[in-house]
């Protein structure tokens, strides 16, 4: 790394329709980064290259192309992303009770490192209507296979991953275990929520070369789209360790905020005992690109069909505590310990009553310490209108995930159950920022940009260049906002002096609203090129 510095020069960049997402003016045309990856000038070309001439720099012509701060994905399960990429099978998202096992057996659904998981078979799907066990029993059954689905919310066991798993076939219900059943009574293999955990723990983990292939393969992926910081939604020992591995290498070139799982033992896939301890012990994981000082709880489930596990309200209003997955006893005290200790607290929640628990939640800790971090609250497709003004009085970021789903025929199907409204956010003065939700999807936040502009045009007062307003306003969401949310403001999120020279250059000018099909032309992180697209 040393010598890679001193190999390295200062950059003059000229010509360019550079949008810096700060405070002091919004366009400039040109900037110098130096040999460590920091903004040292930035302004006109005039004044750039004059300096660049009497200091012989090389000279980066932008050829006025957009540029702009690298964007912060807030939301992203960068192993899961991975191994999704380089290990499991993908029988396709039509597949079918009757189609699923010929096509895992398909050359085409193979996977190069299969392997990962043992003799495990492990997949993505979204859903299989009306599943049983008996479809992959046939052609598997002394191989254990685990297909993921329902947003990360379901998985379809065979009855050898059931076995292996440690689950009876007679599996007693428990609250938050939702088990599908034969007629019999029996396991059909379909499990959602909780009742996810025996598997999520007996999966065999691949080794650490593996994993850190895996996620230097995620991380090259968001390079391609323009991410140069994100926040790992789900953290456990296993990624801290090796994205600290790749850190102390030089291999991990983004800015990573990792939220450790505090509950459920299903999302964090570790032992209560064992993640609690990497809590404990976050401090010591903390390295030059990854922060540790971030916490992961989940409330509830998702709206979709056929689960149905968010925590709304009942017809009183009330928060329908039979949907709330965490044991309402100890969540103040959690949080208010977490908070403590400056740890930044991302609450998962999906339905009205989620939401409103976690604001509940946030308000007393709030009470007991005014000046604690920015704590977050993930998804934010269920809010009550009650509820859009606490964001902003209780200090707390709306982060709005999965991109995805922001306009898709899921969403629709929902009947209103996901509803990020970005106009009644903005104007309660909420924060905002913007996650992909990644682990199966396309990475790229960009085209869900291009859905939500009328909404978020919604918020300000109509008039000529209202859209350009809008425009303007989700690139700051997806640049310095994330900064902020994250208290990494003073170092990154914009084209300032004295910031890190984290940008990308995209093919058409993101500020005027011109998302749909742009094309991320490259990407710099701390001044390197680490994307190009070709």
């Amino acid at each position: 790394m040393a010598a890679e510095l001193r190999s390295r020069r200062p950059m003059a960049y000229h010509s360019g329709n550079v949008f810096t997402a700060g405070d002091q003016g919004n366009r400039v045309e040109a900037f110098i980064v130096s040999a460590t990856g920091e903004f040292t000038v930035v302004g006109t070309n005039h004044d750039v290259l004059d300096i660049a001439r009497r200091e012989n720099l090389p000279t980066f012509d932008l050829k006025d192309r957009f540029v702009m701060p690298g964007i912060h994905d807030a939301h992203v399960h960068i192993l899961a992303a991975g191994l999704s990429r380089l290990s499991n099978v993908k029988p396709g998202f039509d597949a079918t009770i009757s189609n699923i096992a010929e096509r895992l057996k398909s050359p085409s659904c193979a996977c190069e490192h299969a392997h990962a998981y043992g003799d495990w078979i492990v997949g993505d799907l979204y859903l299989i209507e009306n599943f049983d066990r008996e479809a992959l029993d046939l052609e598997f059954p002394n191989t254990p296979v685990l297909l993921r689905g329902g947003a990360g919310h379901g998985m379809f066991l065979n009855t050898a991953a059931l076995e292996r798993s440690g689950y009876s076939l007679t599996e007693p219900d428990a609250p938050h275990h939702h088990y599908f059943r034969r007629p019999d009574g029996t396991l059909t293999g379909e499990v959602t929520e909780l009742a996810m955990t025996k598997a999520a723990l007996a999966l065999p983990k691949p080794e650490m070369a593996h994993i850190k292939r895996c996620i230097l393969h995620a991380v090259k992926l968001l390079h391609s789209v323009g991410v140069t910081s994100f926040q790992e939604a789900a953290s456990n020992t296993v990624i801290l360790k090796a994205l600290g591995e790749l850190d102390a290498g030089g291999e991990l070139k983004m800015d990573v905020q990792t939220h450790i799982v505090y509950k459920p033992e299903q999302l964090g896939e570790e032992r209560l005992e064992t993640l609690h301890k990497t809590l404990d012990d976050a401090a010591t994981f903390q390295s030059k690109h990854v922060q540790t000082n971030f916490a992961k709880l989940m409330l509830d489930g998702v709206p979709l069909h056929p689960y149905y596990t968010h925590a709304g309200l009942t017809e009183s209003g009330d928060i329908d505590e039979s949907k709330v997955q965490i044991e309402i006893d100890d969540l103040t005290e959690t949080v208010a310990k977490l908070d403590a200790r400056g740890m930044t607290c991302k609450i998962h929640c999906t339905g009205y009553g989620s939401t409103r628990r976690a604001l509940d939640v946030y308000k007393a800790v709030r009470a007991g310490n005014s000046h604690g971090p920015k704590h977050e609250i993930a998804h934010c497709n269920g809010v009550h209108d009650d509820d859009y003004p606490r964001f902003q009085q209780l200090n707390v970021t709306a982060e709005m995930s999965p991109s995805m789903f922001f306009v898709h025929p899921m969403t629709t199907m929902s009947g209103g159950l996901m509803d990020w409204n970005w106009g009644k956010m903005i104007k309660n003065r909420a924060h905002l920022t913007v996650g992909s939700d990644w682990a199966f999807q396309d990475p790229s936040i960009l085209p869900a940009c291009a859905l939500i502009m009328d909404s978020v045009a919604a918020a300000f007062p109509a008039a000529e260049g209202a859209a350009s307003t809008a425009a303007e306003a989700i690139c700051r969401i997806l640049t310095v906002a994330g900064a902020v949310a994250t208290g990494r403001e003073s170092r990154v999120g914009a084209i300032e002096v004295g910031k890190k020279a984290n940008f990308i250059m995209v093919d058409r000018d993101l500020s005027k609203g011109e998302f749909e099909g742009a094309k991320v032309l490259g990407t710099w992180f701390e001044g390197e090129r680490v994307y190009e697209c070709t």
